[in-house]
């Protein structure tokens, strides 16, 4: 089944969502049923491994010094990576606005998927 993603500009709020369509579906929609910027992105090709069996559950939020604005958000990642190679991979980011200047691993919890 196809899947593409929508990431929707309003103001200076950027929300996205996934949609059951191939990309010139997904952007048909967004042009009929969508207010604001908008940018389409389709998959095409998958690759990876299909057999995870431990991963990291972290949790980082990201501080901004010069707009003082903070983010949190939660993702799995790679059981080989550390909490400083984390750290280090998201320094100087920006997510949601806000450019990590400084990171926070708020949680980095072991999960094991059978």
């Amino acid at each position: 089944m196809a899947k593409s993603l929508i990431r929707n500009t309003l103001g200076n709020r950027t929300f996205g969502f996934a949609v059951p369509a191939d990309g010139a579906t997904a952007k048909t929609f967004a042009e009929n049923n969508l207010d604001g910027k908008f940018v389409v992105y389709e998959v095409e090709s998958t690759s990876g491994n299909d057999v995870v069996t431990d991963l990291w559950d972290v949790t980082v939020t990201g501080k901004s010094e010069t707009s003082k604005g903070k983010h949190t958000f939660q993702f799995y990642a790679d059981f080989s990576k550390d909490e400083d190679e984390i750290r280090t991979a998201l320094l100087n980011k920006t997510f949601n606005g806000v450019k990590f200047e400084e990171v926070f691993v708020i949680n980095m919890q072991h999960i094991t998927i059978a």
